[in-house]
C-alpha cells in the first residue's frame, strides 16, 4: 500500500516478504507495471525462501509533477504474483530563494510642506531623503538613484545619486543640490533607487518645488547692474517670447487582458499628477503572460516627436522595456493605443514607464 509520498530525487524503500510456502524462483524480478519511468523499471530479486524478506532501494529521478508508480513481482516466465507495490512521488520542494534586499523611504523633502518645497526663481536648493535598509541583507554594491523624470524645463539636475551598500537596520541620507528654474510654477523631479543585479529592488525619490514669482536672481544682481539705461528700457519694452509648452500625455484608457485568473485593483491614493497607476495585479502564475492595452492621448499643443516611445524607467518592466510608436506622429488631441506585453515575475515587484524622446521624458510616469 502507498504511504507518505516520496520526494523526487530521494530513495524509495520497500521490504518484501515471502509469505508463501515455496521459494521464489531464480530470475524473479520486480517490474514497473504502471506510472512514469522515473524509477528503475526492472529490478532482479533473489530467490527468497518462505518467511525471508528482501530489501528494495530505488533512486527516484527528479520530476516536476506528482506521480504514482506500481510494481509487481514477476516470475522468469513473465507470470506476475503477489501484491502490487505502489508509491506516490512528489516533486522535490524548491529551495527557498535567498533573502532579497529591501529599502523604505523614511523622510522626504516634502514632509511638513503643502504643495512642495518653497523656492524662489534661480535659487539653489539642497534637499535630502532618509532611506533605511529594512531587509536582511546589505544593499547591492551597484545601488544608485537614477533620474527618471523631470518637469520639462527643470534642468541642471544630477542624473545619478551614488548610494552605499547599506547594511540591514542602517539608514543613509541621500541628497541633491538643484538650481530652480527662473519661472514661477510647480517643478518636479524623480530619481529611482535601482540595482541592475536586483531589478525588483528599489523605490522612487520624489522632489517637488513650488517656485514663487519673486525673481531671486534679479534681486541678487540688482545692486551690481550697470547696464545702459537705454538698453534696460529696451529690454524691458521688448515683449518676451511666449513660453513653449512641453509635450503632454493623458491616459484615456487602460485594460488588462489575462489568460487565466489574474486580477487588477486600483487602490485610492496610488497616484497623483506625477504618477499614474496602471493597477495592482495579482492572482497570476510566475512566467504567465498578459496584455495591457494602453490608450494615450496627446494633451499638448504640438505633435509628439517622431521617436516618442513608452520606456521603462523603474523596475524590471515585467518583460517590457520599451514600446515604440514606430515614428507615428500623434497630433494634439489624438489618441494612440499601445499593446504592452507583460510577464508575471517570480517575485512581487513594481515597475514604471514614461514617454521619452531621445534622453528627454514628458508626461506622468
Amino acid at each position: 500500500a502507498a504511504g507518505e509520498p516520496v520526494a523526487a530525487g530521494d530513495s524509495l524503500q520497500w521490504v518484501l516478504v515471502n509469505d508463501g510456502t515455496v521459494t521464489w524462483p531464480a530470475g524473479t524480478t520486480l517490474r514497473l507495471v504502471g506510472g512514469p519511468a522515473k524509477v528503475c523499471p526492472i529490478i532482479e530479486v533473489p530467490p527468497a525462501a518462505p518467511g525471508q524478506t528482501v530489501d528494495i532501494n530505488l533512486e527516484v529521478q527528479p520530476m516536476d509533477e506528482p506521480a504514482q508508480v506500481f510494481y509487481s513481482l514477476v516470475t522468469p516466465d513473465c507470470q506476475p504474483f503477489g501484491e502490487i507495490a505502489q508509491a506516490k512521488i512528489a516533486p522535490k520542494a524548491a529551495p527557498p530563494p535567498p533573502p532579497a534586499p529591501a529599502l523604505v523611504v523614511l523622510t522626504t523633502p516634502m514632509d511638513g510642506t503643502v504643495g512642495g518645497v518653497e523656492a524662489m526663481q534661480g535659487e539653489v536648493k539642497t534637499v535630502e531623503w532618509m532611506l533605511a535598509n529594512v531587509g536582511h541583507v546589505p544593499w547591492p554594491k551597484d545601488t544608485k538613484a537614477v533620474l527618471i523624470y523631470n518637469t520639462p524645463g527643470f534642468e541642471h539636475l544630477p542624473c545619478e545619486i551614488n548610494l552605499p551598500a547599506v547594511r540591514p537596520g542602517m539608514t543613509v541620507h541621500a541628497g541633491v543640490t538643484v538650481l530652480m528654474p527662473e519661472r514661477q510654477g510647480l517643478w518636479k523631479a524623480m530619481w529611482a533607487v535601482t540595482s541592475p543585479t536586483h531589478p525588483e529592488f528599489g523605490d522612487v525619490l520624489l522632489a517637488e518645488f513650488k517656485v514663487s514669482d519673486f525673481p531671486f536672481m534679479d534681486w541678487m544682481l540688482a545692486d551690481a547692474a550697470t547696464a545702459d539705461c537705454i538698453s534696460e528700457v529696451s529690454s524691458l519694452d521688448a515683449p518676451e517670447p511666449a513660453a513653449k509648452k512641453p509635450p503632454a500625455v493623458g491616459i484615456a484608457l487602460q485594460n488588462h487582458l489575462f489568460p487565466g485568473r489574474g486580477e487588477v485593483e486600483y487602490p485610492e491614493g496610488a497616484e497623483d499628477t506625477t504618477l499614474k497607476s496602471l493597477g495592482f495585479v495579482s492572482g497570476m502564475v510566475p512566467g504567465e503572460p498578459w496584455l495591457l492595452q494602453l490608450a494615450l492621448t496627446n494633451e499638448g499643443e504640438e505633435s509628439w516627436p517622431a521617436d516618442a516611445a513608452l520606456t521603462l524607467c523603474f523596475g524590471s518592466g515585467f518583460g517590457c522595456d520599451c514600446v515604440s510608436l514606430d515614428g507615428y506622429p500623434v497630433s494634439p488631441g489624438e489618441t494612440v493605443v499601445l499593446q504592452v506585453e507583460l510577464t508575471a515575475p517570480e517575485r512581487a515587484g513594481k515597475s514604471a514607464w514614461v514617454m521619452t524622446s531621445g534622453r528627454a521624458c514628458f508626461g506622468p510616469a
